[in-house]
C-alpha cells in the first residue's frame, strides 16, 4: 500500500487525496470544496497562511468568519489577549475555511484580502497612536519631574 508524500500516513492505491494532511497524490486532480465542514475539511495549501484580519480585527474577524475561538481574546489574563490574537494571525485562515462555507477558494481569498486589508490599516494605526502617545507623555513626564525638583 503505498504512503502519503507528505506526512507519510498509509493510503489505498485509488486514494486521489490523503485523508491526513489533505495532500494531492495524484495530479491534474482539483480538490472538492470542503469549507465549512469542521475539522473533516481539508484546508487547501492556497488557504493556510498569516492573516492580518484575524490579528489585528480579532473578534470582529471571528463573527463574520463563524470563528468562536476568536472571542477568547477576552480572557481577562495579562498579554492573552496579544498572544491569542498572535495564534488567531497564524491559524485564522485555516480556521475560517473549516467554519464557514465558501463557494471556492478564490471566493474565500478575495474575502481574506479584504480583511488583510483592514487589519493592515487597523494595524498601523494602532502603531502610530501608540508612538504619538509615548512622543508626548515620555517628554511631558520628564519635564514634570525636571520642574518639581
Amino acid at each position: 500500500m503505498p504512503f502519503c508524500p507528505n506526512c507519510g500516513k498509509e493510503v489505498g492505491a485509488d486514494f486521489v487525496f490523503c485523508p491526513g494532511c489533505g495532500q494531492r497524490l495524484k495530479v491534474g486532480v482539483t480538490p472538492e470544496n470542503t469549507s465549512g465542514l469542521g475539522e473533516s475539511a481539508t484546508v487547501p495549501e492556497e488557504v493556510k497562511g498569516w492573516s492580518w484580519g484575524a490579528f489585528a480585527l480579532t473578534w470582529i474577524w471571528g463573527i463574520f468568519n463563524q470563528v468562536w475561538l476568536a472571542f477568547l481574546m477576552f480572557i481577562p489574563f495579562p498579554l492573552f489577549g496579544l498572544a491569542w490574537a498572535i495564534v488567531l494571525g497564524i491559524k485564522g485562515n485555516e480556521w475560517a475555511w473549516r467554519n464557514k462555507k465558501w463557494d471556492s477558494i478564490e471566493h474565500f481569498k478575495s474575502t481574506q484580502r479584504s480583511w488583510n486589508i483592514a487589519g493592515i490599516v487597523v494595524f498601523v494605526i494602532l502603531i502610530v497612536v501608540e508612538v504619538v502617545i509615548l512622543a508626548v507623555v515620555i517628554p511631558l513626564v520628564l519635564y514634570v519631574s525636571y520642574v518639581s525638583t
